[in-house]
Order: structure tokens, then C-alpha cells, then sequence
């Protein structure tokens, strides 16, 4: 019996093993690119003002004598600087009375919050918002995941002694809201808080890279 001719492949099976190659290139070279993108768009930002600052408006030091990346280096070492003088009282006091100061102004407040909160996630030390990636149930037998920012309110009996504070993000946008629960309502979870706050941007899309 003779072999049965091989099909070819129909045009519509093709052009969709197609678009799913190019779809997985895609998925791989985007994320890459918006990162650089977004950093290559912060350092010539930065370096740009800041040059604008030392040549034109101080005039520190005259255009031809300028060399690239003295911007960013003052911008390091300017943040530095400030992180050193914010471990002063008085400086930690004015800094909070302005503070208050926008949060009071409609609109504006809510940009800032949002900074706020990108700006404590990368906070070090001590200073590290979210303790614990926690379980927080709801009502239907739903649960939510949080992170926990505080265990205890020893300051402020009247809120209770056995309530926890746990912040709830928003999926695909920066921002969300902080709860007071009783602790026997929040399990830990054996995630990262990396981990747990990428679920939570992307709606539970996000999963962990295979090895």
C-alpha cells in the first residue's frame, strides 16, 4: 500500500502558530524595553533639569565645562544627603507638617499618596512598610491578600488589642486601602512581598518564573 501523501499545513493553522511566536517574543522583549525606557527616560530627565540647575539658573559653572552625568552624580549624592539630615527631629517635623500640608489639597493629595506608596516600598531597614504577606478574610468566604503593617496598636487602646492593620492594594494601578481587622481574621502566606504585590497589580496574572 502506498504511503499516504503528508498534509501541508492549512494556511489558518500556520498563520496562528505564527502569531503565537511572534505573541511569545513579544511578551519577552516588551517588558525588557519598558524598563529600559523608563530608566533611560528617569537619567536623561534627571540629568537634563539638573544641568539646567548648575549652568543656567546657579551658574556654577560655565556650559562648555560641563561634562555628562555630573547631574546624576549630584542627584545621588543630593538624596543621600537628604536621607542623612531626615534622621533629624526638627527636619522629621517640618517635613511632616508640609506633608500634612498637601495631603489636605484635593486632587494633589491623591497623586502624592500614590507616590508615598511606591516611594516605602523601596524603603530599607526598619522603614519597610510591609512586615508579612497576609490572608484577610471576607464576608461569602472570599479572601483578599494584604500586606501587614501593623501587629499591634498599644497606643491607641481604644482601637483594640486584638486588630491588626493590613493594607489592601488595587490591581493595574498604584494605590489602595488600609483595613483594621481582628488578628484571627489574617493568616500569614508563604509568599515574598515582590511576589504578592505583583499578583495583586496584575489581577493574579503574574506567576512564578519556571526553572
Amino acid at each position: 500500500m502506498a504511503p499516504a501523501p503528508k498534509s501541508t499545513p492549512r494556511p489558518a493553522g500556520l498563520l496562528g502558530r505564527v502569531l503565537k511566536t511572534f505573541a511569545r517574543g513579544l511578551a519577552a522583549v516588551l517588558p525588557l524595553a519598558l524598563t529600559g525606557s523608563l530608566i533611560t527616560w528617569s537619567v536623561v530627565s534627571v540629568e537634563s533639569g539638573l544641568r539646567q540647575v548648575i549652568v543656567e539658573w546657579l551658574g556654577w559653572m560655565p556650559a562648555e565645562r560641563y561634562w555628562s552625568g555630573l547631574g546624576t552624580a549630584l542627584a545621588i549624592g543630593l538624596v543621600f544627603l537628604i536621607g542623612l539630615v531626615m534622621y533629624s527631629f526638627v527636619i522629621r517635623r517640618i517635613y511632616r507638617a508640609f506633608t500634612a500640608l498637601i495631603e489636605r489639597i484635593p486632587v494633589v493629595k491623591t497623586i502624592y499618596g500614590m507616590f508615598v506608596d511606591v516611594a516605602r516600598l523601596v524603603a530599607s531597614g526598619d522603614e519597610k512598610p510591609f512586615r508579612k504577606v497576609v490572608l484577610v478574610k471576607l464576608p461569602e468566604g472570599l479572601e483578599q491578600i494584604g500586606f501587614l503593617t501593623r501587629d499591634a496598636f498599644d497606643e491607641h487602646p481604644e482601637i483594640g488589642a486584638d486588630k491588626v492593620a493590613v493594607y489592601l492594594p488595587m490591581s493595574y494601578q498604584l494605590g489602595g486601602f488600609t483595613v483594621l481587622v481582628p488578628a484571627d481574621q489574617v493568616r500569614e502566606v508563604s509568599m515574598t512581598v515582590e511576589e504578592a504585590l505583583r499578583f495583586c497589580v496584575t489581577a493574579g496574572v503574574s506567576r512564578p518564573e519556571e526553572v
